[in-house]
């Protein structure tokens, strides 16, 4: 569960940020299964945010752009407020088609991605990767297809 290196230009373009100049900053785990990855306008200092998980509905629904307020691990405790979800579609301006927001990765999870009010200093001390990996098609899709058979069995046997 992990965007590789090759999908971040196209989850720019995906939410029509591509134009920006966007700057990569890193990334964090902020819990076993959910990721932000950070990007900023140099210029203005404007911080983006890409939140990888597998529930994501959370986030983005209600039409409130809310917070991402997440504490599991102390080192990397977050609480960004959100200036707005960006679309793929800039003539959606509701929920209720939630292909539009979502960005679905490789791994098989979704990503979502906002305009935060903060601005990039606010990254300045947190723990962040740089590097993104770069695992291949194959590879992904072999992790994404033993994923859902765990997922299947762990469903069965709660079942």
């Amino acid at each position: 569960m992990e965007l590789t290196d090759r999908e971040l230009p196209k989850i720019l373009e995906y939410y029509n940020v591509d134009n920006l100049g966007l700057v990569f900053d890193g990334y964090e785990w902020v819990t076993p299964d959910k990721i932000l990855y950070y990007w900023h306008v140099p210029k203005t200092g404007e911080l983006y945010v890409a939140v990888l998980a597998d529930f994501i509905i959370e986030f983005v629904g209600n039409g409130s752009p809310g917070n991402i307020r997440v504490d599991y691990w102390p080192e990397h405790t977050c609480d960004w407020q959100v200036d707005h979800w960006l679309c793929s579609d800039s003539n959606v301006s509701d929920y209720t088609d939630y292909d539009k927001w979502f960005y679905w990765p490789e791994c098989g999870d979704k990503c979502a991605f906002a305009k935060l009010k903060d601005d990039f200093l606010v990254l300045n001390g947190r723990k962040l990767e740089h590097i993104v990996p770069d695992v291949s098609e194959e590879e992904m899709l072999s992790r994404k297809i033993e994923r859902q058979e765990l997922t299947e069995i762990d469903f069965q046997a709660h079942s």
